[in-house]
C-alpha cells in the first residue's frame, strides 16, 4: 500500500508520480481482459493549505482499493491506481488528468483542489468523474442551485451550497445584527456564497457585508484581515462566516482576540473540522467557532466508527476525516456499478450506471445519484456544531 503520513507527503507524491509514468496498459472497452487492470486516477492537493484534506482523499481511495484487491477484485480484475499531488494548481491538475486517462483510466476520482478543472475535462473528454470533486457546488452545477449538473461528474464530497444553506439558517434565528462574509473568490468559495444566498432569498434577508478575499492554497500562507474586521465591526453584524481556509480562519480567531473583539460569533465551513487543522492552529482562541458536519460523523455508527479505528491502524494514528469517508465510498460506488454493468468498463456504461444508483450502503448513510442529482450530501443530511476546546469535541447545538 502507498500511504501518506505526515512528514513524508513530499517523498511519497514523488513516488507516485514515478510510478503513474511507468504504468502501462489501459482498462477501458466494455468488459476488458479477466487479466487486464481497472485503471482509475487520482488527484489531490496532498501538499499546500489544503494538504490533509488531500492526504485523506488518497488514503481512503487506497484502502478501498487494497481490500478491493484482496478479495478478488472487480469480477475478477485487480485496481490499478495511479494518482499524483496537484499542489492546487489547474495547470498541473490538467496535465494529471490528461495522462491517467492516456493510461487508460476509465474514471478519475477528484480533485478537492481543482475540482472545476477536472470537472471541466471530464465533460469534455466524457470521461466518469467521481468522489472529492472540489466540494461539490458550483463545481458540480455550474449554473447554481436548482440548474443541471454536469453530466460527467458525480460527487460524494462535501457540499458548498448544503454547507452554505445551513449555516445560513443557523444565522437567521442566532444573529439578530445580521452576518457578514469574507469568502475565497474560487468555486469553492462562490459556492458557499450560493448556498447562503438562497436561502436568504427565499427568507427575504441579505448580508450586513460580503467581501471576497484572496488566498494562495499552494503555500497556505495566510493573509492579514485587519482591515476586513474593522469592516466587519463597522457593519454593525453581531457573526461573521468566514469561508476561508483552516488556517486563515484561526489566524482570524487569534486576531479578534488581540483586537479585545469578543461579542462576534465566528462560523466555520464544510473543512473547518474535516481534520484537526484549524483547532491545532487556532488553539484556546478557536472555542465557540459554529460549523456544521454531516450528521453521519457526529453521531458515528458502529461500522463508521470500526472503520474509523482501522484507518488509523493503517496510517500511523492517522484520524480519517470525512474526506477519506467518502473517497473509500466512492471507490466502492465504481465496484458495484461495473459490477452492476456485468464487468463493462466504457465510459457511457459507467455514467449510466451511476445516474442510477440508489441507496448505496456508505459509511456515511444510503447514497443515490440521479440524472439530476450528482451530490450525495445535502441540508438534510447536516448538524450544527459548535467547538469546545476544553474538551476537545465539536458538540451538537441543535
Amino acid at each position: 500500500m502507498k500511504r501518506i503520513i505526515p512528514g513524508v507527503v513530499a517523498l511519497t507524491a514523488a513516488t507516485a508520480l514515478t510510478l503513474a509514468g511507468c504504468s502501462g496498459g489501459g482498462g477501458g472497452g466494455e468488459t476488458g481482459g479477466t487479466d487486464d487492470p481497472i485503471i482509475i486516477g487520482g488527484i489531490a492537493g496532498t501538499t499546500g493549505a489544503y494538504g490533509a484534506v488531500g492526504i485523506a482523499v488518497i488514503n481512503g481511495t487506497q484502502m478501498a482499493v487494497d481490500e478491493i484487491n484482496e478479495a478478488g477484485g472487480v469480477d475478477g480484475r485487480q485496481i490499478e491506481f495511479m494518482w499524483d499531488d496537484d499542489a492546487a494548481d489547474a495547470t498541473k491538475s490538467s496535465q494529471l488528468f490528461q495522462q491517467f486517462v492516456s493510461d487508460g483510466a476509465v474514471a478519475i476520482f477528484g480533485s478537492p483542489d481543482t475540482g472545476p478543472t477536472t470537472a471541466a475535462l471530464g465533460e469534455q473528454m466524457e470521461i466518469p468523474v467521481l468522489g472529492a470533486v472540489d466540494d461539490g457546488g458550483l463545481t458540480v452545477y455550474p449554473n447554481g442551485p436548482g440548474e443541471p449538473p454536469y453530466a460527467w461528474v458525480f460527487s460524494t464530497s462535501l457540499n458548498t451550497f448544503a454547507w452554505g444553506a445551513k449555516l445560513a439558517e443557523w444565522s437567521i434565528d442566532n444573529c439578530p445584527g445580521g452576518l457578514a462574509m469574507l469568502h475565497d473568490p474560487t468555486a469553492y468559495g462562490l459556492g458557499g456564497v450560493a448556498g447562503f444566498q438562497t436561502v436568504f432569498e427565499e427568507t427575504g434577508h441579505d448580508f450586513a457585508y460580503l467581501e471576497p478575499i484572496t488566498e494562495n492554497w499552494g503555500s497556505g500562507a495566510t493573509v492579514s484581515l485587519d482591515a476586513e474586521i474593522q469592516k466587519i465591526v463597522d457593519s454593525g453584524a453581531d457573526c461573521v462566516e468566514v469561508w476561508l481556509t483552516p488556517a486563515d480562519e484561526a489566524a482570524f480567531m487569534q486576531e479578534l482576540e488581540s483586537l479585545g473583539i469578543d461579542d462576534l460569533t465566528v462560523l466555520g465551513t464544510d473543512v473547518t473540522n474535516a481534520d484537526a487543522t484549524f483547532t491545532d492552529l487556532a488553539g484556546a482562541q478557536g472555542d465557540g467557532l459554529v460549523s456544521a458536519m454531516m450528521t453521519a460523523d457526529a453521531f458515528p455508527s458502529d461500522r463508521l466508527l470500526e472503520w474509523r479505528e482501522k484507518y488509523s491502524d493503517l496510517f500511523d494514528g492517522l484520524q480519517p476525516g470525512p474526506f477519506a469517508e467518502i473517497s473509500y465510498d466512492a471507490v466502492y460506488i465504481l465496484k458495484q456499478v461495473i459490477e452492476d454493468a456485468d464487468g463493462a468498463t466504457d465510459p457511457e456504461s459507467i455514467r449510466e450506471g451511476l445516474n442510477a444508483l440508489t441507496d448505496f450502503p456508505g459509511l456515511t448513510g444510503d447514497l443515490s445519484f440521479s440524472e439530476d442529482v450528482h451530490t450525495t450530501i445535502n441540508k438534510d443530511d447536516l448538524t450544527m456544531v459548535r467547538w469546545n476546546y476544553a474538551e476537545k469535541t465539536w458538540d451538537p447545538i441543535e
